[in-house]
């Protein structure tokens, strides 16, 4: 199970940088306030909760 974790940390620590581009398109674009940051937050959340469990378990 623990590598079931880290795998999916990984891959969505990857879905995170890959949203940076678009991001930042975004921000050139539109400024801060009329971006959607749900590409780049929500992979970072789910990547960091698998890396805590993946730390946690023994």
């Amino acid at each position: 199970m623990k590598r079931v974790y880290f795998v999916i940390s990984v891959i969505a620590f990857i879905a995170c940088l890959t949203g940076i581009p678009y991001l930042v398109n975004g921000i050139s674009a539109r400024g801060m306030s009329g971006i959607n940051y749900g590409r780049i937050i929500f992979p970072l959340l789910i990547s960091g909760v698998f890396f805590i469990l993946y730390k946690r378990k023994k």
